[in-house]
């Protein structure tokens, strides 16, 4: 009954002309959140002795929150904060298993470019979107069973950083005054120096959808 109740709502605000206001996006400041999904094309490779069997997923779901304060002339910034749960990662052999749980932190920030910001009556406004990041994985170790003597195994938490960029597109819709939805599409170019779980290349797509108030400009 709420999900019915929310797509109503959406639906309503779409269609009324009195709530539709068409903007410049570039010309005010919005904060928001976005959904969605990080696909690392790598990580059906993780790095492991050919004794291991191992069991790792590739698309994992991702989220952040942002911040796009306007410059005009169609173009904005926006910086934002991420965390993608890869989930865990379950190696296993004759002497028993144990589990490598991983979550990528990335605080991005970078330029985007709405083509159509100088259109008066668009509500659709496309974006082409370029940055850079600041990445952090955590990595958490927790044993299952084992046994042997030559098994010497640790529970416990590392962290690694590293740089990287991202590169995409996406499109925000203007519902009222303060409400903009959108769909964001970009690819993250992500390698740690050492092994995150296994794994060190994340690059991939994501592919996300969003919400966004306008707090200032109107």
């Amino acid at each position: 009954m709420k999900k019915i109740l929310l797509i109503n709502f959406l639906l309503l605000l779409v269609f009324l002309p009195t709530f539709g206001m068409a903007k410049d996006l570039s010309s005010v400041q919005m904060v928001g959140i976005r959904m969605g999904f990080w696909n690392a094309v790598k990580a059906d490779k993780v790095h492991s002795t050919p004794d291991l069997e191992i069991s790792n997923k590739i698309t994992a779901p991702y989220a952040e929150v942002f911040i796009a304060p306007g410059l005009k002339k169609g173009f904005t910034l926006e910086f934002s904060f991420g965390s993608c749960y890869r989930g865990e990662t379950r190696y296993h052999d004759s002497y028993g298993y144990y589990w490598k749980s991983v979550t990528v932190y990335p605080v991005s920030g970078g330029l985007k470019f709405y083509p159509l910001s100088s259109v008066k009556n668009s509500k659709c406004q496309p974006y082409l979107h370029l940055g850079v990041a600041f990445i952090t994985g955590v990595e958490n170790i927790r044993l299952g069973e084992y046994y042997g003597s030559s098994i010497l195994l640790q529970e416990g938490t590392n962290t690694y950083t590293t740089l990287g960029w991202l590169a995409g597109a996406g499109m925000d819709f203007i519902l009222s005054r303060h409400l903009v939805i959108g769909a964001d599409f970009k690819y993250r170019g992500v390698n740690f120096n050492d092994e995150v779980g296994g794994l060190k290349n994340f690059n991939g797509p994501q592919a996300t959808l969003g919400i966004s108030y306008i707090v200032k400009g109107i």
